[in-house]
């Protein structure tokens, strides 16, 4: 699969080629864009009655938790409405949306650091921060690479087919 340039062909083209659509391994993204485009907020409620019980002293870092998990939603669901969308720019929006993710991840965890630890049930117990970068990094890059390999992907999204493909000698 590596030596095979793609060419890409008009939406009509894509939309009758045998890989296009949401099947497959496509569902899994399916699922996920649309648990994580739900969970997020409800998520973000729980944490918002949590941040409400917080003495004053831990209030801002609550504040900063609350507003970076609602940010993290936002972000959840404009890469589901992107995905269902079956938008031609999706692989770029993942990398913006991603890498806004990791940022918002390691300012959470100085900010947290800075302002001191919450009380256990905020995420914020410790752990090493060069380890939840390459946690963050690779949840982002492993399905880029998964997607930018995948032939339904590229037919779906991309409206590209392989040099090699039949449907292109048609």
């Amino acid at each position: 699969m590596l030596g095979h340039a793609w060419v890409p062909v008009a939406a009509q083209v894509a939309e009758a080629h045998p890989l296009y659509g949401l099947r497959g391994w496509l569902r899994v993204g399916s699922l996920l864009s649309a648990l994580f485009a739900i969970g997020g907020p409800l998520i973000t409620l729980v944490y918002a009655m949590k941040v409400a019980a917080l003495p004053p002293s831990l209030l801002p870092a609550g504040l900063v938790v609350l507003a970076l998990l609602g940010l993290g939603s936002a972000i959840w669901i404009v890469g589901a409405v992107l995905w269902f969308r079956l938008a031609r720019n999706f692989l770029a929006a993942w990398l913006e949306l991603s890498a806004l993710s990791v940022a918002l991840d390691v300012a959470a965890d100085l900010l947290l650091r800075a302002w001191g630890p919450l009380p256990p049930g905020f995420g914020a117990e410790g752990g090493s921060m060069l380890g939840e970068l390459a946690t963050s990094l690779a949840c982002a890059a492993i399905p880029y690479a998964l997607l930018w390999r995948s032939r339904r992907f590229r037919v779906t999204f991309r409206h590209e087919l392989r040099s090699d493909d039949p449907a292109l000698t048609r």
